[in-house]
């Protein structure tokens, strides 16, 4: 087994290119056939910490892991990485797709490849807390990705699959047609929900109205992102891709929901 750490060079046209520092774990056992998982941290920005959380699962079931490291510098804060750097600083305009934040997970997955010989043409998926926020996001507005599958654990508030809500609490403001909502519902996203993250006045927990509607708690939000978008599913119609899972026992821990999505993703290898 081997822990490193690579520099990933990523690429936005409008806003400046970025350097991404990644934190890779090669289990003793895994081979080049074996599969590749991109883990997302959460508001700590300790990246380091998910990849070693990731370590017991990846030797368990021979899994490359890669974390980048949405740095504060390059990344200040939730515009730039949990809502994806998807509007200018003003939040007046979109950015063009190229310099949004989930191209990032695209070119780590390609520099841990290179680094470790990988074969694998997809990867897997997980973020928490602010991470889940990221992940979710990336389903539903870069549904081209190459994750085979993506864990959604513990977010704290969602853009919910519905017109009539303002992005980036809903789809207000975008130019979002069928096709293009049809393409996210088919992502395999799992909304991984802590059944213990029941606490109301958590300090990172965002209590806007539009968030507060959205559930009191983050589990409340999770169940309320996951109907909504079983409710576009019926509306468009479209087939629905999503999956709703919990973690008994588990409030808001990384460990935990880690544990969790590793027997949900890896289970049965």
């Amino acid at each position: 087994m081997s822990a490193a750490e690579i520099t990933v060079p990523h690429r936005r046209p409008t806003e400046g290119d970025v350097a991404v520092r990644t934190h890779l774990w090669r289990p003793a056992a895994w081979r080049p056939a074996d599969p590749v998982l991109v883990v997302l941290h959460g508001y700590r920005r300790n990246a380091a910490d998910y990849r070693d959380v990731w370590a017991e699962h990846a030797e368990r079931h021979r899994v490359l892991v890669a974390a980048p490291e949405f740095d504060r510098g390059q990344f200040p804060g939730p515009r730039e990485y949990e809502v994806g750097n998807m509007r200018t600083p003003d939040r007046r305009a979109f950015l063009p797709e190229a310099d949004w934040s989930f191209g990032v997970v695209e070119s780590a997955f390609d520099a841990a490849c290179a680094w470790s010989g990988a074969e694998a043409r997809c990867y897997f998926l997980y973020g928490h807390s602010a991470g889940g926020q990221f992940v979710h996001r990336m389903a539903l507005f870069a549904p081209a990705a190459r994750n085979e599958a993506a864990v959604a654990a513990n977010a704290g508030a969602f853009t919910v699959p519905r017109e009539e809500e303002r992005y980036p609490d809903g789809l207000t403001g975008l130019a979002m047609g069928d096709e293009a909502l049809a393409a996210a519902l088919s992502v395999r996203l799992m909304v991984l929900l802590g059944e213990e993250d029941t606490v109301t006045d958590a300090p990172m927990l965002l209590k806007s109205p539009e968030a507060m509607a959205q559930g009191p708690h983050r589990l409340a939000r999770g169940r309320y992102f996951y109907a909504a978008g079983e409710d576009m599913a019926r509306l468009l119609p479209a087939p629905f891709a999503w999956e709703l899972h919990t973690a008994p026992g588990v409030g808001h821990d990384n460990a935990g929901m880690a544990r969790r999505a590793a027997e949900l993703l890896f289970g049965d290898r």
